[in-house]
Formats: C-alpha cells, sequence, structure tokens
C-alpha cells in the first residue's frame, strides 16, 4: 500500500495486525439498556473501575443513548471511553448488526452485560395475556438470541464473562394461578 491507506481495498494485511494490536491492550464490555436506571449505572461502575479501556452502550433509543453517552463521558476520564451503538433486543437483525459492528471495532468483547428488558408497568390496562407474548420475546427470546449471536466474540475475550440482570418481577410467584406456577417451576 502506497501514499493514503484505504483499509477496506488493501489485502497487505495491516488492518488485521492493528486489530491484533487493539485486541492484545484493550478490555471491552458491552452493557446492553445502558442508557438509563441500572444499565447506566453499571456501565459507570465499569469505566471508573479502570479495569475496561472501552465501554459499550447498547441503547434502542438513540437520543437517550446519546445523553447518557455524554454524560458518562464528563463523568469518567480517560483510559475508559465509551461509545453507543443501536440495539433493538427481540430484533434479530438488529441483533446480528450489532455483533458485526464489536467484530469489526474490537475483534471481542470481554464482558457482556444483559441488562436491557421491558415490562408493563401495573396501571398498564393491557390484559395479562396479550402482554406476555412481548415480554418473552424481548426478556427472554430476545436476549437469547442476541447473547448466541455475541458469543463468539466473547469467547475471544479475555478473562470472558456474561452477567445476565434480572428483577424480581421474574419470580414464579408473581403468577397469580397455582396451576400455570407449578407448570412452569423446575423440579
Amino acid at each position: 500500500c502506497v501514499g493514503q491507506h484505504n483499509v477496506r481495498d488493501c489485502h497487505c494485511g495491516k488492518r488485521e495486525r492493528e486489530r491484533e494490536m487493539i485486541t492484545m491492550n484493550t478490555r471491552v464490555a458491552v452493557v446492553t439498556g445502558a442508557n438509563k436506571g441500572i444499565g447506566f449505572f453499571i456501565a459507570l461502575q465499569l469505566g471508573l473501575s479502570g479495569l475496561f479501556t472501552h465501554v459499550v452502550l447498547a441503547c434502542r433509543d438513540a437520543e437517550r443513548g446519546a445523553a447518557a453517552l455524554a454524560d458518562l463521558q464528563q463523568r469518567v476520564a480517560a483510559p475508559t471511553s465509551y461509545s453507543c451503538v443501536p440495539l433493538e433486543l427481540g430484533n434479530a437483525k438488529s441483533h446480528s448488526q450489532f455483533a458485526q459492528q464489536m467484530k469489526e471495532d474490537f475483534g471481542k468483547v470481554d464482558v457482556l452485560v444483559n441488562n436491557a428488558a421491558m415490562a408493563y408497568k401495573n396501571a398498564d390496562p393491557t390484559p395479562f395475556t396479550e402482554q406476555c407474548a412481548p415480554t418473552l420475546n424481548i426478556n427472554y427470546r430476545g436476549t437469547v438470541d442476541f447473547t448466541e449471536k455475541i458469543l463468539p466474540l466473547v469467547r475471544l475475550g479475555n478473562d470472558p464473562r456474561i452477567v445476565n440482570v434480572a428483577s424480581m418481577s421474574g419470580h414464579l410467584r408473581q403468577l397469580r394461578s397455582d396451576g400455570l406456577r407449578k407448570k412452569l417451576h423446575l423440579p
């Protein structure tokens, strides 16, 4: 390669060598649902810990993600940097795009914190039977699919970890039907 280096058209291996150097010298954490609440404070603490050079905020809402990113960048000094990457949990295409972005940017993920979820408020008039499918599709199936998509990158991480955040709302005792509770309970 002579002159300006265009990594997309180049076959000299420079991009791969640069990525290997970045991979060896960095620790990357991904936090889903990091634009507010527990996810935001997990991202903050990961940055303050000094154990990560980069923390990725995986957020559905771009506006809230940008606000969280600005806030974290003010609170946490170098060497930790932050970025916000779109992720719509429960959308397989979004999961694949996110994983591809992580592969291109970092080549690995050292820690994945599955924090994103959705919940209906107690006052929501939506019948319980209509709440089940969307909740399961995002909180369970979406989390499983996203984790499976990013798992190959986590396996490449240094001392890799996956942390799944849950709430008391996931307890079977929340179900009103004793029969349904017994059916879903594992022995």
